[in-house]
């Protein structure tokens, strides 16, 4: 998971101004005492461990209240509504797409996406798009995703370093036409193999460069040819190349692919 205990350097008092040594939302004695309310923190997603790291990471942030944690599924929704959430951090699930999940709350709350580097760059950009206010890496440092929760607190947008780079990629990719429609459904790894195969490499071959096994390489083929709508080697290398080609214009139709 790669969270581990964030380290803080202390802030110089002569750097921090006048409210020094006051923290966020405490006034001084001569105006009283005036506590900010924390946030209604939820979370949602289906890999348990990654869940209870997250709440133990999340919970160190000052100004959020834990009020609950939840898998996808049956009743998810109907808990979300009794639990009020302010503050959803989420993890993708493709049968219930973020902007379908907020339009079941009311109010609808601030959201973290929670991203993996091995999804396709357009999940970033479609997450960016269903509402979401923060995007972070499950590897990301426990630092940069503090760092996350208290600016989307503070009413700010966000992006760690890895999910930056992965939209960056992706909103250059539509702009420059280079990659096509089904390549952008691709993970980073099926993009290495699928580039391999098109420069003329066997499975072999494939293997000794990206030092995976042929099994893995057989194993990633088959699921670009699934999402290409392909089932041999010379239709997905002809798909590949005329998309390229053309700019992923009507080069091929891509298979359905849940989103």
């Amino acid at each position: 998971m790669g969270w581990s205990q964030p380290h803080y350097a202390p802030v110089h008092a002569a750097r921090r101004g006048p409210e020094a040594g006051r923290p966020r939302g405490i006034s001084d004695g001569r105006e009283g005492l005036a506590v900010a309310p924390r946030v209604r923190t939820a979370f949602v997603m289906d890999d348990e461990l990654l869940r209870h790291g997250l709440v133990h990471v999340v919970s160190q942030a000052s100004g959020v209240q834990f009020v609950g944690d939840l898998r996808h599924g049956a009743g998810m929704v109907a808990r979300l509504r009794a639990m009020r959430p302010e503050l959803l951090v989420v993890g993708i699930d493709r049968s219930l797409p973020l902007a379908a999940l907020l339009a079941e709350l009311d109010p609808a709350p601030k959201v973290i996406a929670v991203i993996d580097a091995e999804e396709p760059p357009a999940r970033a950009l479609e997450l960016i798009r269903g509402g979401a206010d923060a995007l972070v890496d499950r590897r990301s440092h426990s630092a940069d995703l503090l760092r996350t929760v208290l600016m989307v607190i503070d009413g700010h947008t966000a992006l760690d370093a890895h999910s930056a780079s992965a939209l960056i990629a992706e909103l250059r990719s539509q702009e420059t036409g280079s990659e096509s429609q089904c390549e952008r459904l691709l993970t980073r790894r099926e993009k290495e193999v699928l580039t391999l195969l098109t420069d003329g490499l066997d499975n072999r071959d494939i293997a000794t460069e990206l030092f995976i096994s042929e099994a893995t390489v057989k194993f990633h083929l088959h699921n670009i040819m699934d999402k290409f709508g392909v089932h041999k080697r010379a239709a997905l290398v002809s798909a590949a190349l005329r998309g390229r080609t053309q700019g992923g214009a009507d080069g091929f139709r891509p298979a359905a692919h849940p989103r």
